[in-house]
């Protein structure tokens, strides 16, 4: 994981607004979200080994996250490469119904080492990211 230096950092938004705008330059809402916290993620790449992505993450200040009027504050954002294991999940011990919902295998190091490229491509999305919110 590598921290970028962001003006989104400490800001406020309405959690409507922020989502919005960040929806325009392909983040989304990751699956681990919490009523208090969320995490905006965009995919920077993605190979069958591995995936790359910002994280930007959000605590809500006002209201809890799904609801019309709550409003976040903007954590530190950073770069995150998930590894995956080649081949078969060992982890797995599942039936064909459970594997219809969950077809993921767990990562084999959900915090690799972060390429210098990925670094680059981050900075240069945030930037376009910072001139829409901080307009």
């Amino acid at each position: 994981m590598i921290t970028l230096n962001s003006g989104i950092e400490n800001q406020a938004y309405s959690f409507e607004d922020i989502e919005n705008i960040l929806s325009r330059f392909d983040f989304m809402v990751g699956g681990n979200w919490e009523y208090d916290h969320a995490y905006f993620d965009h995919k920077l790449e993605q190979t069958d080994e591995a995936y790359a992505f910002i994280r930007i993450p959000v605590t809500t200040e006002i209201g809890t996250i799904g609801e019309k009027n709550a409003h976040v504050r903007v954590g530190k954002p950073f770069v995150l490469v998930h590894k995956y294991e080649a081949g078969i999940d060992h982890q797995g011990d599942s039936g064909n119904i459970q594997a219809t919902f969950n077809q993921f295998q767990a990562p084999e190091d959900p915090d690799a080492e972060v390429d210098d490229q990925y670094v680059k491509q981050a900075e240069e999305v945030m930037l376009k990211v910072e001139r829409a919110l901080l307009q």
